[in-house]
């Protein structure tokens, strides 16, 4: 059985919501997650599985982290990309490397939270693995009268 345009624009529109629970979570900083991310269809027997293919960090964003000290340079460049403005009750602003480390400080007691965004994603869309099962079955239907097995 080959995979169809229709099983293929399913799985890219599951994707696409990910995507979008990306930006809608307040999760997008740079973009790369959602740019780089993509989706792979293949048959192997009988079975039908849809992958996709994410950067290396994604699981730190899905399932977050232990408690570790990331680099503080990094965290600056999050904070450059998200355009944060820090402010104090002091009236003394921190820079952003100041921000940073405290940042870093934090995560490195408490670790960071699971934001659970595709699982989130999966667990609300029972409309395109409705639809997928559907076309699917309609496939093997036209399928089986093809070669006149019914």
């Amino acid at each position: 059985m080959n995979i169809s345009r229709e099983v293929r624009d399913i799985a890219k529109e599951l994707l696409e919501r990910y995507k979008k629970e990306i930006e809608d979570s307040g999760h997008k900083a740079s973009g790369n997650l959602q740019s780089s991310t993509k989706y792979q269809c293949t048959i192997n027997g009988s079975i039908l599985e849809v992958s996709f293919i994410l950067p290396e960090y994604w699981a730190y964003l899905e399932n977050g982290t232990r408690p570790h000290f990331p680099p503080v340079s990094a965290l600056e460049d999050w904070i450059r990309v998200k355009k944060i403005i820090p402010s104090s009750a002091s009236g003394l602003v921190p820079t952003t490397r100041q921000l940073a480390y405290v940042m870093a400080r934090s995560i490195s007691i408490h670790g960071t939270k699971p934001t659970k965004i595709l699982q989130k994603t999966i667990d609300s869309s029972d409309d395109l693995v409705d639809r997928l099962i559907e076309e699917l079955a309609t496939q093997l239907q036209e399928q089986l009268n093809e070669n006149d097995l019914i």
